[in-house]
């Protein structure tokens, strides 16, 4: 693990691990980072640009999604990184324990749109993410209800941690989670991508 170079400063410190494909990278990622940083009183946001996605087909150019979200990232406290290229690593679940070894006084958060919070449970090991770092979910236009009543949502009911004390969840022993409304961006990868073929 010596190898991972890791973006930022990391001790003590209320960091976001903002994990996805970016193809590519747009504003509602950007909501979900800002929402996050500000109800959570973050430090820093790491995007973690995915080398793939298991769940898709097709996940488009590493180097374009990173250069995306590069150039939308434009908050200083935020960092795009390519950790996932530097540890060859594909599933979330392994990155995420790579980098909380490396880092073990730091305080991290799982941040997700609530678009993916519907499917979390098709991720690998998604019960293990959630035994290892607490989670806030941050609403996505059209997936309120579906996403508060998915398998993660049902499982790990008594962890969630109301929206008034988001505050606290980089704090809090995992399992723990919290859903964060917010104004609605309405932007997503699929529609860009449709509109660019």
């Amino acid at each position: 693990m010596n190898h991972l170079k890791l973006p930022g400063p990391v001790d003590g410190l209320r960091i976001g691990l903002f994990g996805g494909s970016f193809n590519p990278a747009h504003s509602g990622h950007v909501h979900v980072a800002e929402t996050a940083m500000r109800r959570l009183g973050l430090d820093w946001v790491w995007w973690i640009v995915a080398r793939g996605n298991p769940l898709k087909t097709s996940h488009g150019d590493f180097d374009a999604r990173l250069a995306s979200a590069r150039e939308l990232a434009s908050n200083p406290r935020m960092i795009v990184t390519d950790i996932e290229g530097q540890l060859d690593l594909t599933y979330t679940s392994d990155t995420i324990a790579a980098i909380v070894n490396r880092a073990p006084n730091a305080h991290f958060v799982w941040l997700m749109g609530a678009d993916n919070l519907a499917g979390f449970h098709r991720w690998q090991d998604w019960q293990g993410i959630a035994q290892t770092l607490p989670i806030a979910v941050i609403a996505r236009p059209g997936v309120g209800l579906g996403a508060r009543s998915a398998p993660f949502a049902r499982r790990f009911a008594s962890s969630r941690i109301p929206a008034s004390a988001a505050r606290t969840l980089a704090f809090a022993q995992p399992p723990a989670w919290t859903y964060l409304t917010a104004p609605l961006d309405p932007a997503s990868s699929t529609a860009l991508r449709a509109a660019q073929s």
